[in-house]
């Protein structure tokens, strides 16, 4: 006779035995599925964090999206469908670049086009992009370096596809690495890819028109003019890079700039940098040469620059406002020969706030006629001055200058350009006086000469040297001085200034 109870207990071993069997099946297709083993998407672009919720596709094979050979796509098991394309991002066509080996007769038949419409290209993928398309690069590892000028003229995405590091785009000789005329009010976004150039007759980074945005950059531009150069129509926003190279950083004529979270690490400091600034006007070009590299070169330019960290440059910042002005907060520069060269603009004025200078031969220089406005800096380890000025109507106030031969120098017009730029033409006044520079409330220590100089003398005769050095704390020892203004015979108006006659110990 049967058992009931055990009939039930082999029934129930029977659908454990079948579901078990069925979950190794399904384990066993899965590992087997070819597309188990696609990049993924730990790299945290913008792009990719979009991409979550299609995980896990694209469903294409490496292995037929790479050699210039494609088998027929294979079937998926359930429903027969063939594997979809790559998703739309926020509505928008996506491409998927792989520079990888193609052989070459299919690729010249495809235009840059792989199979499936996988590129092994951008350029060629950006030619046909629609506009607000999202491009998106094997890194090498599953893909190759990209050896190729880029050229954008539409509103793109440009991002890294896979967890295993950044795509690397790299210029061919004499070429840079991407050329952006996008049309105004458009925009590029770069997300989480690395440039390579070695080309000294062209920028890295090219911004002829438009807005272009990069973020988690990385730019090696070492043997380069500049690793970026925004023209007059461009826009350049750079966030959370670095950029290492032999010359200059980011230059820019009448564009504008957003720069937050950006290292520069400039490895010589004798390079030329071939910058022919302007004059008063920002029309004129003939005001000088710059011979040495420049961290950032922002001639009648707008915007803003935060947080970005400087190292070596003959000038670490040159900076001339535009109509609306340019902002420097929280800029640090350490080992310049000059660490901000303010030069005049257009109506704008520039504004450096809490900008850290360590080990410079000057802090910063004010040329005649830049309107500026200096404020909770510290300049420490100077070897000539913390901030000269030259007759500028600036207003300098609440800096602390630790450690020069004079930690503040108040200069005539007339002495304008200091020898160290001897090819600076004399940069022409606003008409009208500007009431010279204010200097108050400024703490300033440890001058091996004096903390503050007043000297109105240039060319054997004395110059109307107009200011104000109001409310400041001075240290001086026995062998120097807290104002020397041996050389002023109209003099700057001196109230309410305190001199210790000590060291002051530093840093606190």
């Amino acid at each position: 006779m049967n058992n009931p109870s055990r009939r039930s207990t082999a029934g129930l071993l029977g659908i454990g035995v079948l579901a078990l069997a069925s979950v190794a099946a399904t384990a066993t297709r899965a590992s087997a599925d070819p597309y188990d083993n696609l990049p993924t998407y730990g790299y945290p672009s913008e792009a990719a964090q979009q991409l979550n919720p299609y995980d896990p596709v694209p469903e294409i094979d490496p292995r037929w999206c790479r050699w210039g050979y494609c088998p027929k796509p294979p079937v998926h098991r359930e429903g027969g469908q063939r594997p979809q394309r790559l998703p739309e991002l926020l509505g928008h066509d996506t491409l998927l670049v792989d520079c990888g080996k193609a052989r070459p007769s299919r690729e010249s038949r495809r235009g840059g086009r792989g199979p499936r419409g996988v590129f092994t290209s951008i350029d060629a993928a950006a030619e046909v992009a629609p506009p607000n398309a999202t491009i998106l690069i094997i890194p090498p590892g599953e893909g190759m370096t990209c050896v190729e000028s880029v050229h954008v003229r539409g509103p793109l995405t440009i991002a890294t596809y896979g967890g295993s590091g950044k795509a690397v785009i790299q210029a061919p000789a004499g070429q840079p690495c991407l050329t952006a005329h996008i049309p105004l009010g458009d925009s590029l976004v770069l997300d989480g890819v690395k440039f390579i150039s070695r080309s000294r007759e062209a920028p890295c980074v090219k911004v002829e028109a438009g807005k272009v945005t990069l973020r988690n950059a990385e730019v090696d531009s070492r043997g380069t003019n500049f690793a970026f150069d925004v023209e007059e129509s461009g826009e350049l926003a750079l966030e959370q890079s670095k950029i290492e190279t032999d010359f200059s950083g980011v230059h820019a004529r009448r564009g504008t700039v957003r720069l937050k979270n950006v290292d520069i690490d400039i490895a010589g400091r004798n390079g030329a940098a071939f910058l022919n600034l302007g004059r008063t006007d920002c029309i004129d070009r003939a005001g000088g040469t710059i011979h040495g590299s420049v961290g950032l070169a922002l001639e009648c330019s707008e915007g803003s620059v935060e947080n970005v960290n400087i190292v070596g440059a003959a000038v670490g910042v040159l900076a001339s406002a535009g109509t609306r002005g340019l902002r420097l907060t929280d800029v640090k520069l350490q080992k310049p020969d000059t660490g901000i060269l303010l030069l005049p603009g257009q109506l704008g004025m520039v504004t450096v706030e809490r900008a850290i200078i360590s080990k410079a031969r000057d802090g910063i220089i004010v040329a005649p006629g830049a309107e500026s406005q200096i404020s909770g800096s510290v300049i420490t380890d100077s070897r000539d001055t913390g901030i000269t000025t030259f007759g500028a109507g600036a207003l300098i106030v609440s800096n602390k200058i630790v450690g020069a031969e004079y930690g503040i120098r108040m200069l005539a017009a007339q002495a304008f350009p200091p020898p160290m730029f001897p090819e600076f033409a004399a940069v022409p006044m606003f008409e009208g006086d500007d009431g010279g520079p204010v200097v108050e409330n400024n703490l300033v220590a440890n001058s091996r000469r004096a903390a503050v100089r007043i000297d109105g003398r240039f060319g054997g005769a004395q110059h109307r040297l107009n200011g104000k050095l109001m409310g400041n704390t001075l240290y001086a020892d026995k062998s120097s001085q807290c104002i020397d203004d041996t050389y002023n015979d109209d003099p700057v108006r001196v109230k309410a200034n305190t001199c210790t006659r000590d060291r002051l110990p530093w840093p606190f």
